[in-house]
């Protein structure tokens, strides 16, 4: 670890022992919506991450913070009501089959709730996402029993879209047949209704504006994206800001505590370009 790196972790963590995040959270509450992939060891690329740092998180996340199911964090926000300081909501993007292999055990363990997006149209198949082709390693995916065995152990279930595509392109009536279809087929195999949406790749160039009309009326109740930001109780519920998550512990709680933060292509450190 270089010189400037460990004095960024010593001083926020001087900074986190004087309770200067406890106070500030208070002041200003909003809440973190944490996007995961895979969880998983023997993987270096930014997707994967280790099992021993996700479960030093949930740990943390247990004793210190406050980590609430997304639907209600939604049920919050539509009635304007103040989120609770040190807020956090887990989520997991695409359906890789580690999900349930390690990192939904350890959310039981925990007991600590989650929400799932699942692409409907790789789940249950052999399927390849294109930036997994030329991984040296294996990123098989859940099957629909496991999503089913998910919902049953309380974890929200959510659209990701059939095949992973980018909403900011496609042509609208495709991009319709995407979000009606996942919603429909993921409600076919969990026997229930589904009302969250994050759209793939997560960028704000990644959809555009005439499709979010869609999403509404397709009867999910929000959507979110991933290029950063905090959720507040004025947040657009069909555009929830999510974080990024670390290959570190420290890194991960930089982000929560708005610390160090990542938004929109750039790092800030206490809201400063770093």
């Amino acid at each position: 670890m270089n010189i400037k790196r460990k004095l960024l972790f010593s001083t926020y963590w001087a900074a986190s022992t004087a309770g200067l995040f406890s106070r500030r959270n208070t002041s200003s509450p909003y809440a973190s919506i944490l996007m995961y992939h895979r969880v998983k060891d023997g993987d270096t690329d930014c997707l994967s991450t280790p099992i021993s740092v996700f479960e030093e998180t949930l740990l943390v996340l247990k004793d210190k913070y406050r980590v609430v199911p997304l639907s209600l964090l939604v049920d919050c926000i539509s009635q304007k009501r103040n989120i609770e300081p040190r807020t956090v909501v887990i989520t997991f993007d695409d359906g890789y089959q580690d999900n349930i292999l390690f990192a939904a055990p350890l959310l039981r363990k925990y007991q600590l709730p989650a929400t799932f997006f699942v692409t409907s149209g790789y789940i249950g198949t052999d399927r390849v996402f294109p930036w997994d082709a030329q991984s040296s390693m294996q990123h098989p995916l859940l099957n629909w029993d496991e999503v089913r065995e998910l919902y049953r152990m309380g974890f929200e279930i959510g659209g990701h879209t059939s095949n992973h595509v980018n909403l900011g392109i496609i042509p609208i009536d495709e991009a319709k047949r995407e979000i009606v279809g996942s919603k429909e087929k993921i409600e076919e195999e969990i026997g229930d209704r589904i009302t969250a949406f994050t759209y793939p790749f997560g960028g704000r160039n990644c959809i555009r504006e005439e499709i979010f009309p869609i999403i509404s009326e397709a009867g999910f109740r929000c959507c979110s994206s991933g290029y950063g930001g905090k959720v507040t109780k004025n947040s657009n519920l069909l555009d929830l800001n999510r974080v990024p998550t670390y290959q570190t512990t420290t890194e991960m709680f930089m982000e929560i505590d708005n610390f160090l933060t990542y938004f929109d292509g750039r790092m800030r450190l206490m809201g400063i370009d770093y």
